[in-house]
């Protein structure tokens, strides 16, 4: 018991003094600055072996959308820390954000990786349920030429719910929409806000939303999403104004949409959603 304690302060502190030396860099990505944020990760990714500097600077890297640099940082970590679960659940998305990176004839490989890499993290922490619902996700939406099966979704879908209800509706609910049943994917998607308490439920529900054309809908969820508590694999909220600025044209409010998109930019959104923002500009 004594070895126990001493092991659980020991990585306290590690965690302390870990925090600590990113502190800077997470203040500067909180404020925008993502030069400087990169730059300060950079640095102590190189000065010492830093898990959390690597990790973050790959994610940092990632929701920028610099794909190529956060997948070598990801590597560059998991040389060092090959099971490190959340890095293999990491590397599955940026290898599947490169798939508009590569040329038609890599596409498939690079789907094949993404499902790998969450495979891989499964195989580290079975409860992974990030991981999973990832390798639920790929079921569900791949096309069949790359392993697309509804009905193996169905089955990781039931996995996912003996895991964690939450992520369990959730994955329900992205069944139903596929079925056309309106009615039982809302309240799939309202279980899951239910019992989740964040922003990503609600991010799921105004994207349901969307593709019904429920606009009036899909706003009052963008909002709840843009005032709940976010989680670090959670869309950047530059999508969130985006959603809102679309919503709103699409109910002929002009001015609504302007001021969202005016939002969105001041926020330094990555360069695929700025040309997402600047298109629906020129659209209204």
């Amino acid at each position: 018991m004594h070895q126990l304690i001493t092991l659980i302060l020991g990585l306290l502190i590690s965690l302390s003094i870990a925090a600590n030396d990113l502190a800077p860099a997470f203040d500067a990505y909180a404020a925008r600055d993502y030069d400087t944020a990169i730059e300060q990760l950079e640095r102590l990714s190189e000065e010492k072996s830093n898990r959390d500097a690597l990790f973050h600077l790959a994610l940092f890297q990632y929701r920028l959308a610099r794909f190529d640099e956060a997948n070598e940082t990801v590597e560059r970590l998991l040389e060092t820390y090959p099971k490190d679960a959340d890095a293999h659940y990491l590397s599955g998305l940026v290898y599947l954000a490169l798939l508009n990176e590569v040329n038609i004839f890599r596409k498939v490989s690079m789907a094949k990786k993404s499902l790998a890499a969450w495979r891989r993290a499964v195989e580290i922490v079975p409860d992974h349920v990030n991981a999973r619902y990832a390798i639920f996700a790929y079921y569900a939406n791949a096309p069949s030429i790359a392993g697309g099966d509804l009905e193996v979704a169905k089955n990781h879908q039931l996995d996912i719910e003996r895991i964690n209800a939450g992520f369990g509706a959730m994955a329900k609910g992205m069944l139903l929409s596929k079925e056309t049943d309106h009615e039982a994917t809302e309240a799939a998607f309202r279980k899951a806000i239910s019992l989740e308490n964040r922003a990503g439920p609600h991010f799921a529900l105004a994207q349901f939303y969307m593709q019904t054309n429920q606009w009036e809908n899909a706003i009052v969820e963008a909002n709840a999403f843009l005032k709940k508590e976010k989680r670090w694999w959670d869309p950047d909220i530059t999508i969130a104004h985006l959603m809102l600025a679309r919503a709103n044209a699409e109910l002929g409010n002009r001015d609504l949409a302007e001021k969202e998109i005016d939002l969105a930019l001041a926020l330094k959104p990555n360069r695929q959603i700025k040309k997402l923002l600047e298109e629906t500009l020129e659209s209204l």
